[in-house]
């Protein structure tokens, strides 16, 4: 949804400009929202896991991490990303929020993609998703890695390319959920 806005820009240059840079004042409502649905589908994959998956450690701790990382979601949807925020407001403040958040949501979702795989190995029919989970977590800390090291002209590229890492665990998180609750309910997978 962000990244459709973007291509409504003049200036609209994919490797230099960040997501949230257009998304200001009337259109924040789009960046918002994107919150909200990547938000509300961590908050379906943690029931869904919690529902599947035989209980352990390290499953409780990515049960934790995934709830801590939906909450930051939703705070960051609170506060409109508005680089000329209304008067009266404190722009400091907002963008400290939102700073905050995305530096929270990466730090726990590469700790997620550590204690998930762990977890993924303790039961049978979750095994095969542990090492494409482990390697999409070390594509997550690379991107990170990257996004800070990366000149500025080049910013915008890692951050999309962190995000089709964070959706396509989410895919794959979500299709194996598809087929291990049809097999468990006696549906052919």
């Amino acid at each position: 949804m962000a990244g459709a806005v973007d291509l409504l820009r003049p200036d609209y240059n994919p490797n230099r400009n960040l997501l949230d840079e257009s998304l200001v004042g009337p259109l924040s409502f789009f960046m918002r929202a994107a919150a909200c649905a990547l938000a509300a589908t961590f908050l379906v994959v943690l029931v869904g896991l919690w529902r599947n998956l035989h209980r352990s450690g390290f499953l409780v701790a990515s049960y934790v991490l995934i709830g801590v990382v939906v909450i930051s979601l939703f705070v960051s949807a609170l506060f409109p990303p508005d680089i000329w925020p209304p008067a009266g407001s404190h722009p400091a403040l907002t963008a400290l929020i939102h700073l905050v958040a995305a530096a929270r949501f990466y730090a726990l979702l590469i700790a997620l993609l550590v204690t998930l795989p762990i977890a993924f190995k303790h039961d049978e029919k979750w095994r095969s998703l542990s090492h494409v989970t482990l390697f999409l977590g070390v594509l997550t800390l690379a991107s990170q890695v990257g996004f800070i090291l990366a000149p500025v002209s080049l910013r915008g590229l890692v951050e999309r390319g962190s995000g089709v890492v964070i959706l396509a665990w989410l895919l794959f998180a979500g299709l194996h959920l598809r087929q291990t609750t049809r097999s468990t309910h006696g549906t052919p997978a």
